[in-house]
């Protein structure tokens, strides 16, 4: 069960941080400000998708730990702590990533 959840969770990050860097991938310079404009959304909309997921995981981690103390189960609790580690990680990177977007909205102009 914990291995089927781990599994939903990682392939969820990997589809959703495949799709930013697939939207975060350099354009070339042809490329026109209407679609730089819908990359931009693009990227905001899947900045929250990954916020939101690693949440989930943050608060999935707490549940999986709070699990393994209640039936003294020490690869739940490791589990769960990682979970929690990963979500932070992708937290942070969601964070950076945001940030550098909005250089190239004040260059856009938007």
């Amino acid at each position: 069960m914990n291995k089927i959840i781990m599994a939903v969770v990682v392939t969820l990050i990997v589809a959703g941080g495949a799709g930013y860097m697939i939207g975060a991938s350099s354009m070339s310079e042809d490329t026109s400000t209407e679609e730089l404009s819908e990359s931009i959304v693009m990227m905001k909309k899947q900045s929250l998708a990954i916020k939101q997921m690693s949440e989930m995981m943050k608060t999935g981690g707490m549940m999986m730990q709070e699990l393994g103390t209640k039936y003294k189960d020490d690869s739940m609790m490791n589990q769960g702590k990682d979970m929690m580690i990963v979500g932070d990680k992708y937290m942070k990177e969601n964070q950076e990533a945001s940030t550098n977007s909005g250089s190239m909205q004040k260059v856009m102009g938007e």
